[in-house]
């Protein structure tokens, strides 16, 4: 039987996309500081956070609507903006 104290398998799996977007995000900024070698890593780590937040966004207007994934989306980047001191990242998706 499910525990009835563990989350739900939607939070869960947004939860698992954010910290899969996390990760990527914080790779693209280890590439960053590699200069002309992380190049290329950089645009996959970059490619890999966007589609991250993509389906996260994908499962929030599945299980909650349009109005919703767009407020989601803009949360979560204004939140990673905000925590970014880094100008150019906050432009990344």
């Amino acid at each position: 039987m499910t525990d009835p104290s563990a989350p739900d398998p939607y939070r869960r799996l947004l939860a698992h996309l954010e910290a899969g977007r996390a990760a990527q995000l914080q790779g693209a900024r280890t590439a960053e500081a590699m200069g002309e070698d992380g190049h290329e890593l950089l645009h996959v780590a970059s490619g890999m956070a966007a589609a991250f937040l993509h389906a996260a966004t994908m499962a929030v207007r599945e299980f909650e609507g349009p109005e919703a994934a767009q407020a989601y989306a803009q949360r979560l980047t204004d939140r990673e903006a905000a925590d970014s001191a880094d100008p150019a990242e906050r432009i990344s998706t």
